[in-house]
């Protein structure tokens, strides 16, 4: 396998699936797949709903008991390992230096979306695109990520509400009752 393929394949199993970062704390499922504990504990986080209802792995589905969940050192380790590398989750082996100049990544091309040095950005095929700071431009993108994210949670928690009201419905009709009566009723 190509080293820096290799690289890049370690990186990418020491991020965590849903922040896409490294993994800080993380902790093993039920299944096998390791998660960030914060991530973990927002994504199963219903406000004002009984706790007793399923909770499955985020990557393969599989159900998970959440007070089965156990924090892994081992790839804690790993991660720390892996940082002291340099490396970043999307970066590959060359870290946040350019292959061409071996400068700083800290431009970014708005029109090509993509990542530059000093001088990448001042070439002549960047000279009439829009390139500023990362710094300037990664708040925008944190902005839309957030509030993509808040869209996405709003979702999630309504999918949940359904999902235990169809559990409760399920519940209802096989005690015997008339699930249909009881769903229009608001039980």
């Amino acid at each position: 396998m190509d080293p820096t393929a290799l690289v890049e394949a370690i990186v990418e199993e020491v991020a965590c699936p849903i922040c896409m970062t490294f993994l800080r704390e993380p902790m093993s499922i039920d299944c096998g797949h390791s998660f960030c504990h914060s991530c973990l504990s927002g994504l199963w986080e219903i406000p004002g709903e009984s706790q007793n209802w399923g909770y499955t792995c985020p990557l393969c589905r599989a159900p998970v008991q959440p007070r089965n969940l156990r924090p892994n050192w081992q790839l804690a380790n790993v991660v720390e390992k892996v940082r002291l590398l340099r490396l970043h989750p999307g970066m590959g082996l060359k870290g946040d230096l350019c292959e061409r100049h071996g400068e700083k990544l800290k431009m970014f091309c708005k029109e090509d979306v993509l990542i530059m040095c000093e001088a990448c950005s001042q070439s002549p095929e960047h000279e009439a695109h829009s390139v500023v700071p990362m710094e300037d431009v990664a708040w925008e993108y944190k902005w839309e990520l957030h509030e993509a994210l808040e869209h996405l949670k709003k979702e999630q928690e309504e999918a949940w509400k359904l999902e235990v009201g169809e559990r409760k419905r399920t519940a209802t009709w096989k005690a015997g009752g008339n699930p249909k009566t009881e769903y229009c009723m608001g039980v």
